[in-house]
């Protein structure tokens, strides 16, 4: 690896959000429409960001299925992912708001992936809940990759399983090391308000839709 190039990179498939709470009511607006996801990785010399395209919501859900790949650089220590509505207006994702948001430590990622797994999201100011989102992260070597292109599909970067909401998250020695937070890095920097949580794979609610086991507090 060259002096100041990426440890690494993270490739997430980003696959599907769920606008429901863990007891399956509804926590997303009537008025969401359609929804991106943003994906950004903070706390080395720059923060590095991707995004999904703008989907419907469907069933008070929305369905990506994209892979996003991201620098992993030197004093990286938190993933955030958001998800956000587009401004009907312009259409300028700069203009957006951030409908609900999580954070993941990037230690733990970097222990555990591969993961597939859904997070719970957090809305900003206050830390109600947001919903979840479930994403697939691997993590690979710089000399895994050939010229640090990945969007199109990177070697050796597990797909995951389709199924929608219902489908399982995978379990990675037994116990899944990745910790969502809300209310520490993401309070702190004046996105979103909550508390550190962590949410097991969904099994599915009333309506067919994943809703989080819950967990008692540490």
């Amino acid at each position: 690896m060259s002096e100041g190039g990426p440890l690494g990179y993270l490739v997430i498939n980003v696959l599907e959000a769920a606008g429901h709470d863990s007891e399956d009511a509804v926590v997303w607006d009537p008025d969401l429409k359609q929804g991106y996801a943003r994906v950004e990785i903070r706390g080395g010399p720059k923060t590095i960001k991707k995004f999904t395209s703008t989907k419907a919501v469907e069933d008070n859900g929305i369905t990506w299925v994209e892979q996003l790949s991201l620098e992993v650089l030197e004093g990286a220590n938190e993933l955030r992912i958001m998800l956000c509505r587009p401004k009907e207006a312009s259409g300028e994702r700069s203009s957006t708001s951030i409908v609900a948001a999580c954070g993941i430590y990037m230690k733990d990622i970097l222990e555990a992936a591969p993961v597939d797994k859904y997070f719970e999201l957090y809305k900003p100011g206050g830390g109600a809940a947001g919903g979840f989102i479930r994403v697939a992260i691997s993590f690979l070597e710089p000399d895994q990759v050939r010229n640090g292109d990945l969007e199109g599909g990177a070697a050796g970067v597990r797909q995951p399983k389709q199924g929608g909401l219902l489908g399982t998250a995978l379990r990675v020695g037994g116990a899944l090391a990745v910790a969502a937070l809300a209310y520490g890095a993401l309070n702190k920097a004046g996105v979103i308000g909550g508390k550190k949580k962590e949410e097991e794979a969904a099994p599915a609610g009333k309506n067919g839709k994943a809703v989080a086991k819950k967990k008692p507090h540490a």
